[in-house]
């Protein structure tokens, strides 16, 4: 009889099973109320303390940069969007997370960047040392001393005279005849061009044939929803790159999008690295006289194609499109531009374009508003913490930087942060003035994490701009709807179809 008891007071698999589970549960439960609880005090949405959810959401809907923006108008400068996931839209803090001596480091985001499996790029380099070292390599190309004696400038202008002449070639109505043109998709053409020219010696041909080689434009805008997915989620980048999902990555002998980029990419290094002739002079040949290996080499032209061109082309089309929609700062920039036109060089040379004020001011103002990258970038709060605009941040918490948001933060610019006004530009001064200058140059990232084309695409919009205002009238063609645009890791727009007129000055 004492036998049957204690056999039937033994617990059964199945309670065994309920233990173990409820076991389980409470201390995912417990992990994830700790961790909710390490950034409680900081607001932002509710849902954004528990999941990614929230962020995730926000990404997929393309208005990832407004949802943020409109977080930061209602709780702060300082905001939690997901379990260890902050975002700062103070520029004095953005400045000091990527100062020289910062104890900030790259966040989990930075693993998005990374192209081909196993090999990082100087964007998706986290290790503080070997970034360093990658950025003192690429430093002296884009400094612009070896491209032929004149800088990026003589490159530049061969695809700015190539833009022109497609324009004048096929897109000019008259009075008679309207010949709709998708300023979205020539802008990009356009950049794709300077930048190969400048990078690698010669165009790509986009220009000069008007099509979307290799469907390259094609998939960019297809791959955003991915892109999108993977910022937010980055240890997926490690999950696609591992076998069998890494199977289904674009390959080197695609004949279409990144995997034809990808063979463009390594045979144009390989040629170049077994070249016999006399070097080139440009961007490719600096780095490889800077001790540049093959594999970095190959990663300098992915990080030139994809971040060059989608940047500079992006503020490029959203300054014309704000000044067509402005008459008051489309009609002073082209007073500006008439009173001097007759003494300046065509092109406009870079030099001349630091002399015109109205025209700096404008592109200022266009970069102010519409940021030409819309991911987080990420950065690591150092192990013993921050305090940041009077919360403590502990260790290992990840501070995104809201561009989009700084740029229409009412804090700096005042009640008209959503006004394109280039004017602003001209009336401040001293220390008002310092402050919007320093917050417009987080858009290109600061110190150890600075953008090194940041003098290209200075070059390239201030040129564009320039140029094609001298020349043109333009008229959007859908006025309920003049471009479409959706975000990623960078801002991304089509359909801006326009009628051009040419002007006499």
């Amino acid at each position: 009889m004492g036998l049957l008891v204690r056999l039937g007071s033994t617990p059964s698999s199945s309670t065994l099973l309920v233990a173990a589970v409820l076991g389980l549960l409470a201390t995912l439960v417990t992990r994830r109320v700790r961790r909710w609880s390490r950034l409680r005090h900081i607001p932002g949405p509710g849902i954004a303390g528990w999941s990614t959810w929230w962020q995730l959401r926000a990404a997929l809907g393309g208005r990832y940069h407004e949802r943020l923006r409109e977080q930061t108008d209602i709780h702060g400068p300082l905001i939690r969007i997901g379990p260890n996931e902050l975002l700062s839209i103070d520029p004095a803090v953005l400045r000091n997370m990527s100062a020289v001596r910062s104890g900030y480091t790259k966040g989990d985001f930075y693993s998005s960047g990374r192209i081909v499996p196993g090999v990082d790029n100087v964007v998706s380099m986290r290790d503080e040392a070997k970034h360093k070292a990658m950025r003192a390599k690429m430093a002296p190309g884009y400094s612009g001393k070896e491209n032929e004696g004149f800088g990026f400038e003589a490159g530049m202008d061969r695809q700015l005279l190539n833009f022109l002449a497609l324009l004048e070639r096929k897109y000019i109505s008259t009075g008679a005849t309207t010949r709709p043109v998708d300023l979205a998709e020539k802008t990009q053409f356009f950049a794709l061009d300077a930048i190969g020219d400048i990078s690698l010696g010669e165009p790509f041909g986009y220009l000069a044939r008007d099509e979307d080689l290799y469907n390259y434009n094609e998939i960019n805008a297809s791959s955003l929803p991915v892109m999108n997915v993977v910022s937010v989620l980055p240890w997926l980048t490690r999950i696609v790159h591992r076998w069998p999902l890494c199977l289904v990555l674009p390959r080197e002998g695609d004949q279409v999008g990144f995997g034809r980029l990808m063979g463009f990419a390594r045979n144009f290094v390989e040629g170049r690295l077994a070249a016999t002739t006399p070097p080139a002079k440009d961007m490719m040949q600096a780095h490889i006289n800077n001790g540049m290996t093959r594999e970095e080499l190959i990663q300098q032209v992915f990080i030139s194609i994809i971040a060059g061109s989608n940047s500079s082309a992006h503020v490029l089309r959203m300054i014309i499109l704000s000044l067509i929609t402005n008459p008051t700062a489309y009609t002073s920039l082209i007073a500006e531009i008439r009173s001097v036109a007759p003494s300046l060089s065509t092109p406009i040379s870079w030099t001349q374009t630091q002399t015109l004020p109205y025209l700096q001011a404008v592109v200022r103002e266009g970069l102010r508003m519409w940021p030409p990258v819309g991911g987080l970038g990420f950065k690591q709060v150092p192990p013993e913490g921050d305090t940041i605009n009077g919360y403590f941040v502990p260790g290992g918490t990840q501070v995104g930087q809201g561009f989009y948001a700084v740029g229409r933060s009412k804090l700096v610019w005042g009640e008209d942060a959503d006004v394109f006004r280039p004017e602003r530009w001209l009336i401040a001064e001293g220390d008002e003035l310092k402050l919007m200058v320093d917050a417009l140059d987080t858009h290109f990232g600061h110190g150890k994490y600075s953008c090194l084309g940041k003098p290209i695409a200075l070059m390239e919009i201030h040129k564009g701009v320039y140029e094609l205002m001298k020349r043109y009238d333009f008229a959007v063609l859908n006025a309920e709807q003049p471009i479409k645009t959706q975000t990623s890791v960078f801002l991304f727009a089509s359909d801006f179809w326009v009628k051009i007129t040419k002007r006499t000055l």
